[in-house]
């Protein structure tokens, strides 16, 4: 390998290197919109009050809908 050869390689590794955080920061950053819609969601979760399920209104399967394997 010549000196100049060698240069070439350590820039071209740089180069991608450089590359593949880019993207990995970018995609971080596309995450942030998804976690602030989450944060929205628990908020709205947390602020209801009341059981989640109206358990007077649940009835049984009939038997032929439950198997026992």
């Amino acid at each position: 390998l010549t000196a100049g050869t060698m240069t070439e390689f350590q820039e071209k590794l740089r180069q991608q290197h450089e590359e593949s955080m880019c993207r990995e920061l970018d995609e971080l950053a596309s995450c942030k919109k998804d976690f602030e819609g989450f944060k929205r969601l628990f908020h709205r979760f947390l602020q209801v009050k009341g059981p989640a399920v109206d358990w007077a209104k649940i009835s049984r399967p009939p038997e032929e809908a439950v198997s026992n394997p």
